[in-house]
């Protein structure tokens, strides 16, 4: 559900190495067990074109910005490391002008608003995509076919995925919707996980039950691939925390509470601390490299869907009595029972950017 930045940095490199040492067939489990060791002692030895240090620099500017800052124990600190990635994506771009996910990430950090940089998104989206084409048309020999084959359209891939996360937080809906499908449709198996944002954005246009599980049969591939089922790939103790959050949502704006409590129940399975993050509903900011890596079934999994589901949380916000979708969840019985239960803190793993008390 999320790229590695630091693995697909080594499955480049190790791709060019064999190019240039003309290594076939590709598949050599040797020499690749023997560049992945040197990888990991001295990345160094690998890097050897401008293109190679580029999206190193990439990969190093997302463990910062995305694994790092977020457990920065100081504002400074969190300053400190977005400087850093900003300069080794500054240096990223300026090696190599079609690293398109540097040129992505460094213009979300400089970007004022969210905004100005889906703007910059849609703007240059032909580009990101004719430099595909490009690549596809012309790979001639073995090393190209077989970085056109999956490497080469990630970085599509993520900004097809960032431009529809960020239309949803600009209330862009049906655009967000538009662009996970389209996503999907190039990549069925959707390794960017944009089926969660159109889950979300789904909700957020008021779709039905019916439609929730109407478009999670129609990408099917996408879900099977998440984890091994044991039963029918719709029951709903298999479903991902975004698919229920959106099935909670769309049966509490229904009056449909009983189908709303059975999916808060669900989601209060996710651990022994799933009722705090259900309560606190803290934020954080997303990943600029792709969505972070979590564990599928797990309560970190849970926090940052509920992240993500802000748009969602905040509907009926301001109305009399607190009467927002947010309150709904944090002061239901089942959580309120889940915390008096409950020990410890399940938001820490998560870092501490996040805002606690409720969207």
């Amino acid at each position: 559900m999320a790229f590695d930045p630091i693995q697909e940095d080594c499955l480049r490199l190790v791709l060019e190495n064999m190019r240039r040492e003309r290594v076939l067939p590709l598949e050599n489990p040797f020499y690749i067990e023997r560049a992945m060791t040197v990888f990991q002692e001295d990345t160094a030895r690998l890097i050897r074109t401008d293109r190679d240090r580029s999206f190193h620099l990439t990969a190093r500017a997302a463990e910062v910005i995305d694994y790092r800052a977020p457990f920065a124990a100081t504002e400074e600190e969190i300053t400190h490391q977005e400087d850093l990635a900003q300069g080794y994506l500054a240096e990223a771009v300026n090696l190599d002008s079609s690293n398109w996910d540097a040129r992505r990430m460094l213009a979300e950090l400089e970007s004022e608003s969210n905004d100005d940089f889906l703007a910059f998104l849609i703007e240059h989206r032909p580009e990101v995509e004719r430099d595909l084409k490009t690549r596809i048309e012309g790979a001639d020999n073995p090393y190209d076919r077989e970085f056109v084959r999956d490497l080469a359209h990630r970085p599509h891939l993520r900004w097809l995925a960032t431009t529809a996360s960020r239309s949803l937080i600009a209330g862009r809906y049906r655009q967000a919707l538009r662009i996970a499908e389209e996503s999907l449709t190039v990549a069925p198996d959707d390794p960017a996980g944009v089926r969660h944002t159109a889950m979300l954005t789904l909700a957020k246009l008021e779709s039905s039950a019916e439609e929730l599980k109407r478009f999670r049969r129609r990408h099917a591939l996408a879900y099977r691939v998440e984890r091994p089922r044991r039963r029918h790939h719709l029951a709903e103790r298999d479903l991902d925390p975004w698919s229920l959050i959106a099935q909670m949502s769309t049966g509490w704006r229904s009056f449909d509470l009983d189908t709303a409590n059975r999916a808060l129940a669900t989601l209060l399975k996710r651990g022994s601390h799933a009722a705090e993050a259900l309560y606190h509903q803290a934020e954080f900011p997303e990943g600029i490299f792709s969505r972070v890596s979590v564990e599928p079934g797990s309560e970190d999994e849970l926090i940052l869907a509920l992240s993500e589901a802000t748009p969602l949380l905040q509907e009926g916000l301001g109305a009399p009595e607190g009467a927002s979708f947010s309150t709904w969840v944090a002061e239901n019985e089942l959580v309120q029972r889940g915390l008096d239960s409950s020990g410890g803190r399940a938001l820490e793993r998560l870092g501490t950017r996040g805002r606690e008390g409720g969207n």
